[in-house]
């Protein structure tokens, strides 16, 4: 980068009375904007240093550099003042997805749409060619079913499918996949153009029932197509299990809407480190965090991003050692991730024997805020509730109740929290049934 700065030494640039500068990301092969973030005057010249994008994390209030955890970095090609000095626009080659979301770029969500102007941007020649034209076209359409999954619009045939199940579309699906073989017997490629096209919209559907994106699509097709031994293992999204989505739409009608997006993101933290663990007695254990949320919601009123989010994460760093405090941190923040640590029998991640782990997990619940003190209760709520079917023998469960009284009943004591008397009621009530 020295020789950047040789070419066009650095003066005029204004940073905000927070001693911050907003810099856009931008595909420097494509002209695609990536995302928003800031930089103050450390990350800023680190930036120019090492040729990756270095930002300033307003929330954990430390320099991070763009995909440093997730490999997705962004190496920066030419970055761009406007002519106040107070922006910067950072056109860069990005590494995978600029998205924590696995998204190509962060602004996915159409919120305004004009018909009229965008038909005279398609009237335009497109000099990108055909292939992202189709594909951005494509997109449009799985976004557009995405939002018709989430409202089931009345007469719509994707409110047909989305009602009728997972089943119903692998039939369709089949089905036009019977037709377009039968019509690629025959001579008439126009013909075979439209069943290619009812595929692809049947694959579509298919995509977000089972909450696949055609980015997911893209990292695998590239790994193939490039035979990288290097590269990453692609990150398909995992599915939800059976009942977990009926949960989601209940728990997400107790919340903010502003706050359905850093839910959805934990969710699918969530599905991942629990996939294809089960409950005691049977069942997804996905199930359980997301009925713990919404005891949280429902029967206690926590309802706050930070709150909600380490409910549905409270067992991740338990149950799967792939996922990491500096993820949950980088993601979330560091309220969630602090959280999340103390919810969790760390011990088990360290090493430490069993008796002193214990002691230090009761002691960092005893010392933390009373909505972390909350969730616990809420989650041995759950438990309690589901004692019956956990197929455990009554000496075990006899053990779990007193240890309950012993533990986690004074965590309540002496508070006015109104949250946490709340969930010490519940708690009671589940302890004396």
């Amino acid at each position: 980068m020295s020789d950047f700065t040789e070419q066009a030494p650095v003066s005029g640039v204004r940073f905000d009375s927070a001693g911050l500068l907003p810099c856009v990301l931008q595909d420097a092969r494509t002209g695609v904007v990536l995302t928003l973030a800031y930089m103050n005057a450390e990350s800023f010249k680190q930036t120019l240093g090492t040729g990756l994008v270095t930002f300033y994390s307003r929330s954990r209030k430390q320099l991070w550099v763009k995909g440093e955890t997730s490999g997705n970095t962004m190496r920066v090609a030419e970055l761009k003042l406007d002519c106040d000095g107070d922006a910067l626009v950072a056109r860069v080659l990005p590494d995978g997805p600029a998205c924590h979301t696995g998204e190509p770029d962060c602004f996915f969500q159409t919120v305004y749409k004009n018909k009229q102007v965008l038909a005279e941007v398609e009237a335009q020649p497109q000099p990108q060619g055909w292939g992202p034209r189709l594909g951005a076209l494509l997109e449009d359409v799985r976004t557009q079913l995405q939002s018709r999954k989430a409202s089931l619009p009345e007469g719509s045939y994707s409110t047909y499918l989305f009602s009728k199940g997972l089943d119903k579309i692998l039939k369709k699906l089949g089905e036009e996949a019977t037709e377009t073989i039968v019509a690629a017997k025959g001579s008439d490629n126009e013909a075979l153009a439209g069943e290619l096209c009812d595929l692809l919209f049947h694959m579509l559907v298919l995509m977000v029932e089972k909450s696949v994106s055609l980015e997911d699509l893209r990292r695998v097709m590239e790994g193939r197509h490039r035979k990288d031994e290097s590269a990453p293992p692609s990150e398909v999204k995992v599915g939800k299990p059976e009942g977990c989505h009926e949960l989601e739409q209940r728990l997400l009608k107790q919340l903010d809407s502003a706050v359905h997006r850093d839910v959805q993101r934990a969710l699918e933290v969530m599905y991942r480190a629990h996939k294809g663990q089960l409950r005691d007695g049977g069942g997804a254990y996905a199930l359980h965090p997301l009925s713990v949320a919404i005891v949280c919601a429902e029967e206690v009123k926590l309802r706050s991003r930070d709150e909600i989010i380490a409910a549905l994460l409270h067992d991740v760093l338990e149950d799967d050692m792939q996922t990491t405090p500096a993820e949950l941190t980088e993601k979330f923040g560091v309220n969630v991730s602090s959280a999340v640590i103390t919810l969790t029998k760390m011990y088990k991640r360290d090493g430490t024997p069993t008796e002193l782990g214990l002691q230090r997990y009761y002691q960092g619940l005893r010392a933390a805020p009373g909505w972390v003190r909350a969730i616990k209760m809420c989650d041995r709520v759950h438990n309690l509730r589901t004692l019956e079917s956990s197929g455990r023998a009554k000496a075990e469960i006899d053990k779990y109740r007193k240890e309950t009284r012993a533990n986690l009943l004074p965590l309540a004591a002496s508070s006015m929290d109104q949250a946490l008397l709340k969930a010490g009621d519940l708690l009671l009530k589940e302890l004396y049934k």
